[in-house]
C-alpha cells in the first residue's frame, strides 16, 4: 500500500521505468497496452491513453478510483481501466498489472479456444482465454472477471483477439508472467499450428513525400514498385509515407491468401476491416492491380509482401508492425483449421474510433 505523496510519486516513476523496460524488450509497442499498480483498497495508478511510453512523465500517470473509476486532472487514463479495476477487486493479493498486445500470446488468443494448453521449460501450463468483447467495454471487464473467479490462482491470461493481462504482487512477478506467457504461446503456435515465425518488419522499398514529390529510400527502386507507390499517393492524399514489409509472415500471406479478415483488435483499428490480396486467378499477373482503399492502410502485392502507409513515418511503421502480427495470426488460424474472426460491425466501430479519437490523442502528445 502507498501511504503518502512521496510514495505515490515513486510508484509513478516505477510504472514509467517498467513501461520502458517492456518497450525495449518488445512486449509494449507505441501506446498499446497499459500498466498499473495498486495504491490502496480504493484506488490504483495507471498509464494514460494515447501517449507513447517514451514520452511519459510522472504527471501523466493517473490515479483512478477502483469502485467508480473516477479520476482527477486533465490526463485521460487508459481505456482499459475497467479491466484493471476488476482485477484489483477480485484479487486482493495483486499489486501490479501489465496488459500487453504481445505477439505470440495475442495470436494464440485468436484460435477460438477457451484455454491454451502449452508448456514453459519443463512445466505444463494452462493459459485461460477470456471471451471476446470490444476494448474498454463493461462486457470485456465482465469476461475478465469470469476468468479470474474460475482460475483463482492464475496470474496470466489472454483476452481473446486482443492481448494479455499479467498479474503480480510486484512488477517483477507481472513482467515474468508476460515473458513466460510469450514463450509458452510461441511453443504452442510451433507445436500445434506449425507456425514458427519471427515477428518484425523486413523493409523492402520505402518512400515518402517531400514538397509533393516522391522520394525513394532506395535509388534503384524498380519501375513496377514505383508504379505501386504512385498509385497509393494518387488514391490516398492523406498518405505521406510508405513502408514495404517483406517479413516471412507477410510474404506467406501475399503468396497464399486472397483476403484477410481481422483477427486482432489493433489490426481492425489501425489497418482496416477488409484487406484483399492480389492473386493469379483468371490470368491476372498479380502485379497489375492493387486494392488501395480509403479505409485500409495496406496494399498487398502478389508474392512480394505488402505496402503499409500513413500520414507519418511512425504511423506507417506501426501499420507494418501490426500487419506482421496479423499475418502470423492469419497463418496460425489457417494451419490450425479453426479461429475466431472479429465481426464486421465490431471492426468498423474500432476503426472509426481509432481514426477519430485515438490517433488524435497520439498526435497531440507529440
Amino acid at each position: 500500500m502507498l501511504h503518502n505523496g512521496e510514495e505515490i510519486l515513486e510508484a509513478k516513476k516505477h510504472i514509467i521505468e517498467v513501461s520502458r523496460e517492456l518497450h525495449e524488450i518488445g512486449l509494449l509497442v507505441r501506446t498499446w497496452g497499459n500498466i498499473s499498480c495498486r495504491v490502496d483498497e480504493k484506488s490504483f495508478l495507471i498509464t494514460p491513453s494515447g501517449i507513447r511510453y517514451e514520452d511519459l512523465v510522472p504527471e501523466m500517470i493517473v490515479q483512478v478510483n477502483i469502485d467508480d473509476l473516477s479520476y482527477e486532472g486533465d490526463v485521460k487514463p487508459s481505456s482499459e481501466l475497467k479491466v484493471h479495476a476488476v482485477c484489483y477487486k477480485v484479487r486482493s493479493d495483486v499489486e501490479f498489472i501489465v496488459h500487453t498486445h504481445q505477439v505470440y500470446a495475442s495470436c494464440a488468443g485468436t484460435l477460438g479456444q477457451k484455454s491454451i494448453f502449452t508448456y514453459f521449460d519443463d512445466e505444463d501450463l494452462t493459459i485461460p482465454v477470456a471471451a471476446y468483447a470490444l476494448p474498454g467495454t463493461d462486457k470485456l471487464a465482465e469476461n475478465v472477471e469470469k476468468v479470474l473467479r474460475k482460475y483463482t490462482d492464475c496470474n496470466g491470461f489472454i483476452m481473446a483477439n486482443h492481448g494479455t493481462v499479467c498479474l503480480g504482487k510486484n512488477s517483477k512477478e507481472a513482467i515474468y508472467e508476460a515473458e513466460k506467457m510469450e514463450v509458452a504461446c510461441n511453443n504452442f503456435l510451433i507445436d500445434v499450428c506449425k507456425t514458427d515465425m519471427h515477428h518484425g518488419v523486413e523493409v523492402g522499398f520505402n518512400s515518402h513525400l517531400e514538397d509533393g514529390n516522391i522520394v525513394y529510400d532506395v535509388a534503384d527502386t524498380p519501375k513496377r514498385v514505383k508504379e505501386i507507390h504512385e498509385a497509393i499517393y494518387a488514391k490516398r492524399p492523406d498518405v505521406k509515407y510508405i513502408i514495404q514489409n517483406k517479413s516471412e509472415a507477410v510474404m506467406t500471406v501475399s503468396r497464399r491468401a486472397n483476403h484477410m479478415r481481422p483477427l486482432l483488435d489493433d489490426f481492425a483499428q489501425l489497418i482496416g476491416y477488409s484487406i484483399k490480396v492480389p492473386s493469379n486467378e483468371h490470368g491476372k499477373d498479380g502485379h497489375s492491380f492493387h486494392h488501395i482503399k480509403k479505409n485500409a492502410n495496406v496494399a498487398f502485392c502478389l508474392n512480394d509482401g505488402a505496402y503499409c502507409f500513413g500520414p507519418t513515418e511512425d504511423e506507417a511503421m506501426a501499420v507494418a508492425i501490426v500487419l506482421d502480427k496479423g499475418c502470423i495470426a492469419h497463418t496460425a488460424v489457417m494451419r490450425h483449421g479453426e479461429g475466431h474472426y472479429l465481426s464486421l460491425l465490431d471492426c468498423y466501430k474500432m476503426n472509426r474510433h481509432y481514426r477519430k479519437s485515438y490517433s488524435k490523442l497520439a498526435d497531440a502528445a507529440k
